[in-house]
């Protein structure tokens, strides 16, 4: 099915449409997104260790990168950075590429999944390429729902993608008073979690992932931007990615040492994470321990981030 086709199929659960929202959508599916090569050096996913381990409870070693080895679940993050120059990016810090037009120009983190293949994964000091599109657009009144593909290979290119993952950013018009107020509804845990974590994520921690991913974003340093442009009365945002490594990472602690790996990892994301706010993130096994639901809790008790991984 062609992005053409399926961008139509969607129009019809649209519930309005305008010739300059259907112009944006059909620029986007048209659009060719660079390829990213990259070098699996083993100091970016160190570094996402050591950021994540007061949260995480875990005590990876200071000064010693592992220098071998399958690439840890959910560390692709840092590796594959958009290769922008400043002339691209757009007033917020984002990646013009991505962007419909400046009509939208506030984006989110809606969710995504992340599929391992543990017969060819990347590995500590391979040589890989990303390849991207955009798969499908869909259109929710003056909203954008993106759905970006990216299939990471090892090199020589291998006829099995190590990852391939899918995500997906929805793009909004400016801030109003009404959707700066707007109250989300909160869905909240029913079963008890088997494993979790509290903690609250600094502008430190932040700053530290921003950095590892080339990301420029402003809503996760600027505050007077995130507040008063933005509308985040709340204050900064934790980045989308941030709250999948955290999640990816706490199952990974709880699988350690027991011959088991990460499969996939599919999930949506409901609410903010906040900088300075307690945060719960927990996981329950399900299916004879073959599935395992995570999840992030606001500090109200709802669901900020949903998911579900399969183990192998």
């Amino acid at each position: 099915m062609s992005p053409r086709l399926l961008l139509r199929r969607l129009y019809s659960t649209a519930t309005t449409t305008t010739t300059a929202v259907e112009a944006a959508a059909n620029t986007l599916l048209q659009r060719p997104l660079p390829s990213i090569h990259d070098w699996i050096s083993p100091q970016p996913s160190h570094l996402l260790s050591l950021s994540l381990a007061p949260y995480l409870n875990t005590s990876p070693p200071r000064s010693t990168p592992r220098t071998s080895g399958d690439l840890p679940a959910g560390h692709h993050l840092v590796y594959f950075p958009p290769q922008l120059p400043e002339s691209l990016l757009l007033p917020d810090g984002s990646d013009a590429e991505q962007s419909p037009g400046p009509a939208w120009p506030r984006r989110m983190w809606v969710g995504g999944s992340i599929t391992f293949c543990r017969t060819a994964p990347l590995r500590i000091f391979d040589e890989a390429v990303l390849n991207e599109r955009v798969e499908s657009v869909q259109i929710k009144g003056s909203k954008l729902f993106v759905w970006f593909e990216r299939t990471m290979c090892r090199l020589p290119l291998s006829a099995t993608p190590a990852i391939v993952e899918r995500r997906c950013l929805v793009f909004l018009q400016p801030v109003t008073t009404t959707t700066a107020s707007t109250v989300i509804k909160s869905l909240k845990p029913k079963e008890k979690p088997d494993f979790v974590e509290t903690f609250v994520p600094s502008q430190h921690l932040l700053f530290r992932f921003s950095a590892l991913t080339f990301n420029a974003h402003r809503i996760h340093y600027d505050t007077p931007f995130s507040r008063d442009v933005e509308g985040y009365l709340r204050g900064n945002l934790c980045h989308g990615p941030l709250a999948v490594a955290f999640l990816l990472g706490l199952l990974e602690r709880e699988l350690m040492g027991k011959g088991r790996n990460i499969r996939s990892f599919e999930y949506k994301c409901l609410a903010p994470m906040y900088v300075g706010e307690k945060y719960r993130i927990a996981g329950r096994w399900k299916g004879e321990g073959k599935k395992c639901e995570l999840w992030a809790e606001t500090p109200e008790g709802g669901f900020s981030v949903r998911g579900v991984a399969e183990v192998e």
